[in-house]
């Protein structure tokens, strides 16, 4: 597949739609404060899940505790994912997974992922895609879904008004069923042909970010 690039440092919370991701941001930094192990961020495609993940990294940094995001997809090498400016951090309290789903497609190659996740001493934030694509033998991932069957969740979702606003904004005239989430509405732009300055002044799925 494609690579692609995650820019740690291109989220400007100004331009988020709706009050969900900005919820879910605040949810994660409020339960590491109070020291929760697992926290799981679920969302359809181009909810904003990544968006949120670099947002709490962000933040929890701000407040210096050492945080640390991947990517499961990088991990395992299924896609090439250019991870810029997140500076790695040695000693981190926190561990971002990113796509975590990735897992039950391939669970045969993703054990050694798994331990290392699983033996992380800190808090571990995971984004989970709904709906959830899952492959064959399970049976070796019993240890992590159990440890995601234990976590804390929140879902990032978004009302019909918000989500027609936005599309408003870009200059989409409508928001059909099929666009449920910003992400899904840009990449409908985007193959409309529309591709003019507007999209630089909003949240752009062009570097990953949704």
């Amino acid at each position: 597949m494609s690579d692609y690039v995650i820019n740690c440092g291109e989220v400007d919370e100004s331009t988020l739609v709706g009050s969900s991701i900005k919820e879910a941001v605040k949810w994660a930094v409020d339960m590491v404060g109070m020291g929760r192990r697992a926290l799981v961020i679920m969302g359809e495609p181009g909810s904003g899940k990544t968006t949120a993940l670099l947002l709490i990294m962000r933040k929890l940094r701000g407040l210096g505790i050492p945080t640390v995001y991947i990517n499961a997809y990088n991990e395992l090498g299924i896609k090439s994912v250019k991870l810029v400016g997140c500076d790695y951090e040695p000693n981190a309290r926190v561990l971002l997974i990113d796509d975590i789903d990735a897992v039950f497609t391939v669970p045969r190659i993703s054990q050694g992922f798994v331990n290392k996740v699983l033996n992380f001493n800190g808090s571990i934030i995971a984004s989970l895609t709904v709906p959830l694509l899952v492959g064959n033998d399970l049976e070796s991932l019993e240890h992590l879904i159990r440890f995601l069957h234990s976590a804390l969740r929140f879902s990032i979702v978004y009302r019909d008004d918000e989500l027609k606003m936005f599309a408003q904004r870009i200059g989409v005239n409508y928001s059909n069923a099929i666009m449920k989430t910003p992400g899904i509405i840009l990449r409908n732009f985007r193959k409309w042909g529309n591709r003019d300055t507007v999209l630089s002044n909003v949240l752009s799925d062009g570097n990953v970010l949704l």
